[in-house]
Order: structure tokens, then C-alpha cells, then sequence
């Protein structure tokens, strides 16, 4: 399969993505030109769902039943789900990425750990994130009830502060199963409700204030990384980002 990507002088690295169950979600694994399949117009190019969010080839594994509200909720079929479609990219591609935070909890389901390198979620950098400074860390996430299940177990959870977008903007919106065939939402109302929630959450007292570092759950978030730069100089923690310059 990595042998029908594009090439130059040298192939090309191939990048798997675990996409959550969803209205645009299609396996390429098998598909007869798996490079060259296209999302709804619905779905922006920011999204990690969207082979031009990546500057490389991408193949993807849809992770069986792992809808967006059963990873957050950290459901075992779910996980299981993410499990397998990372088995199945396993030594097709050069890094693997998963599309939702929550699949961090996937680890614990995989019967073996995968020879291709494997990126499941931005929480995988959480403990270097704590570990990177002596103040709190925040976690930026889509919704704030998930993070908080998913965070309450950690010993260090007293120095991680948890930013949730909901219900801000148009961030409500993309929680739906038809957000890319139906989409009700336009990054313009993503921007403003991060905004919002930036702007309130930097202020003195805020989640943000003084943080150490920022780790971002929501795979919707790095495409606005730059408004995050505008009201923060803490360092960021972005798998999206740390994918790409694996494979830049």
C-alpha cells in the first residue's frame, strides 16, 4: 500500500488517520485510489477528517463504534473500536494519528502495541506537558464533563485546569453526527466561541491565567492555533501539530 503514494526523488511518508464514526467517515484503506478521496464540502480542510489538513499522503481507518459521544464517554467497544483500526494501518503507513482526544484511552485496549509509530491523542503529551514546568497546565476540550472523567483518576489532577468549548460559538454543533452532510456550523462561529472562552479564561483568576502550558483535546482546535497565540505564550501541545513536523 505505502508503494502506490505519490513519489518524487523519494517516496513520500504516508500518514494513517482514526477517524471517529461520522457522516463523512470512509475507510480508504482498500479503496482502489485511496489517496485521492474526497470528504463533503461540508467538512472544512482543517479538520483532521481532511486529506488536505495534511501536507503528506492519508490513509484512513474508521474506528468501529467510536462515535464522538462513545469516545468521550470512553466506552470499551468504542476503544476496542480504535484499537482495530489502528491495527489495520499498522505497517501500511509511516505515523498513525488518531481524530479524537479521547482515544488516548485505546492504549489499554490494544492487544499489542503497534510497530508504525502512533500518535492516539493530544493527552499522550500530557505528562511531558506537566512535566515541562512547575505551573498548572490547561487542557483545552471540547467539552469539559468528558475531560473531567477522563482526568479525575490522574494523582496529578490538581495541576491540570480543564477549558471546555461547549457551549460557546458553534462548538455545540460539530458534536453532531451529521456536522459534515449538515453542516449548521461555519468557522466563523468556531472562532468566536474560542474567542469567547479565551477571552473570559485569560483575565485575571481565568483557567488560562499563568498557565505553564496548554495541551489541546478538540482535533478541531489546531486550526485555529493562532488565535490561541494571540491571547496566550504558553507553549502549546498539539498532536496535529507534532504529526506534521514528523513527517515535514
Amino acid at each position: 500500500m505505502r508503494g502506490n503514494a505519490p513519489v518524487g526523488r523519494r517516496r513520500q511518508p504516508v500518514l494513517g488517520v482514526v477517524l471517529l464514526v461520522a457522516d463523512h467517515a470512509v475507510e480508504t484503506l482498500d479503496l482502489e485510489e485511496p489517496y485521492a478521496w474526497e470528504p463533503p464540502p461540508g467538512l472544512a480542510p482543517g479538520f483532521f477528517g481532511h486529506p488536505r489538513h495534511w501536507p503528506v499522503p492519508v490513509l484512513f481507518a474508521v474506528a468501529e463504534n467510536a462515535t464522538a459521544a462513545a469516545a468521550a464517554a470512553g466506552d470499551p467497544d468504542a476503544m476496542r473500536g480504535v484499537a482495530e483500526a489502528v491495527a489495520r494501518l499498522d505497517r501500511r503507513c509511516d505515523l498513525i494519528i488518531g481524530s479524537c482526544g479521547f482515544f488516548s484511552e485505546a492504549w489499554d485496549a490494544m492487544v499489542e502495541r503497534p510497530a508504525t509509530p502512533t500518535i492516539l491523542s493530544g493527552f499522550d503529551f500530557l505528562d511531558d506537558a506537566l512535566r515541562s514546568t512547575t505551573r498548572d497546565v490547561a487542557v483545552l476540550a471540547f467539552s469539559e464533563p468528558p475531560a473531567e472523567r477522563f482526568l479525575a483518576p490522574r494523582l496529578d489532577r490538581a495541576r491540570i485546569r480543564i477549558v471546555g468549548l461547549v457551549p460557546a460559538g458553534d462548538w455545540p454543533l460539530i458534536g453532531r453526527l451529521d456536522y459534515a452532510t449538515n453542516p449548521q456550523w461555519t468557522l466563523a462561529g468556531l472562532e468566536a466561541g474560542l474567542r469567547e472562552i479565551l477571552e473570559a479564561e485569560t483575565r485575571d483568576g481565568g483557567k488560562l491565567d499563568d498557565v505553564g502550558a496548554i495541551v489541546i483535546e478538540c482535533t478541531a482546535l489546531p486550526q485555529f492555533r493562532s488565535v490561541i497565540r494571540e491571547y496566550t505564550a504558553a507553549p502549546i501541545f498539539d498532536a496535529g501539530a507534532v504529526a506534521i513536523n514528523l513527517l515535514s
